[in-house]
């Protein structure tokens, strides 16, 4: 479990950023959103390449942790859930709410504690979710325990080398990175997931190197430094099935 103090932290730090983008939206720059409609789209196309039994048409969808729009918001499929711990904060943002699809059920809660029976979704989503919560093994388990045994869970997590993955643990225990308790690579999300009961169908991970590459090439000074010292982030992508 992560220092309860760390992930009250780790929320400040989400709420500055998605104030950041209201005011943004405000400003007409609503495309700053569009990426939650590409991301949707990329789930649908992996969704296709692993077998699963359940009707689209008709099944029960969570997103964990989806902030204010979410995936969910733009799959056009089944009953549509999404749970955020800040989900208060951002319903009182006239402008976070406008770009909202009003068929999505958005609710304030922990990914710890999903209130819904046990079984009740054939999919589940945490998308660059599962570094900034307060305990990764609880949210786990719950998700474990509300989908249903033919379900699926989409995880999109941002990751690190190993060196990377030591000097961001350090980082995050001086403070000085206040927006994720976790840090996990490649193997290390591998194995939690194993050892949380769920059962990889399919993984893709993006190249370090561009990752890298990218950072170094950025106008950013916080960008570069973290393509120099080895901190790049790139991104893991997985489908997982409940292990039998």
């Amino acid at each position: 479990m992560a220092n309860s103090s760390r992930w009250k932290t780790a929320q400040s730090y989400e709420k500055e950023y998605w104030k950041g983008v209201a005011e943004k939206i405000a400003s007409d720059a609503s495309q700053q959103l569009t990426w939650y409609e590409w991301k949707a789209s990329e789930f649908e196309k992996k969704l296709e390449q692993v077998d699963y039994s359940f009707n689209k048409e008709n099944c029960n969808v969570l997103e964990v942790g989806s902030g204010p729009i979410g995936i969910v918001s733009y799959l056009g499929w089944g009953e549509r859930v999404s749970i955020d711990p800040l989900g208060d904060f951002y319903k009182n943002n006239k402008d976070l709410v406008a770009v909202r699809d009003s068929n999505v059920n958005y609710i304030t809660g922990k990914g710890e504690e999903i209130p819904y029976p046990d079984k009740h979704f054939s999919v589940v989503i945490i998308d660059n979710v599962l570094d900034h919560v307060d305990n990764a093994e609880g949210v786990l388990n719950e998700i474990h325990r509300v989908l249903s045994d033919d379900g699926v869970l989409y995880m999109e997590l941002n990751v690190h080398t190993y060196w990377g993955f030591l000097l961001h643990v350090l980082l995050a225990k001086l403070n000085i990175d206040k927006g994720h308790p976790y840090s996990f690579t490649p193997n290390r999300i591998r194995k939690f997931l194993s050892d949380h009961k769920f059962t990889i169908k399919k993984d893709w991970i993006n190249s370090y190197l561009e990752a890298r590459d990218e950072d170094r090439k950025s106008d950013s000074l916080k960008a570069k430094i973290k393509g120099y010292s080895g901190l790049s982030e790139f991104i893991f992508f997985a489908l997982c099935s409940k292990t039998k």
